[in-house]
């Protein structure tokens, strides 16, 4: 058989490794798993719970950009720290937007993903990068 990695899994003749950072920190030998099973499925661990932190951070945001819109932003009004302290909340608004996106599209994201049902334990680990 010939040699298969991805970021999270090793396969090869004799076992099966599971990594962390490209280092083995489990092995499995093909006799300790019950059932491999590939299918398409989700690419995190829960896609709930990550679906909603993003709506949440998305919320946040638009609740954040809502807060501080009727400023006037005219430079004699606002300052040079008003105007620094602007920038630094459109950036925060902006980050949070971008974050939470990344999150709501991570969340809805389906690949082949291998199943592992061992006595210890059930996971599921991408197939692809």
């Amino acid at each position: 058989m010939k040699k298969y990695e991805t970021a999270e899994l090793r396969a090869d003749d004799s076992d099966l490794a599971l990594l962390r950072s490209r280092y083995a920190y489990k092995t499995l030998s093909y006799h300790e798993i019950a059932e491999l099973r590939i299918r398409r499925g989700s690419v995190v661990n829960n896609p709930v719970a990550v679906f909603i932190v993003g709506v949440a951070l998305i919320a946040a945001g638009i609740y954040i950009g809502n807060m501080f819109s009727p400023l006037n932003v005219t430079g004699a009004r606002l300052g040079l720290k008003g105007g620094k302290a602007l920038g630094y909340l459109i950036f925060l608004v902006f980050g949070l937007l971008c974050f939470g996106g990344i999150l709501v599209y991570k969340s809805m994201k389906k690949d082949f993903v291998l199943e592992i049902r061992a006595e210890a334990f059930k996971k599921s680990y991408p197939l692809t990068e």
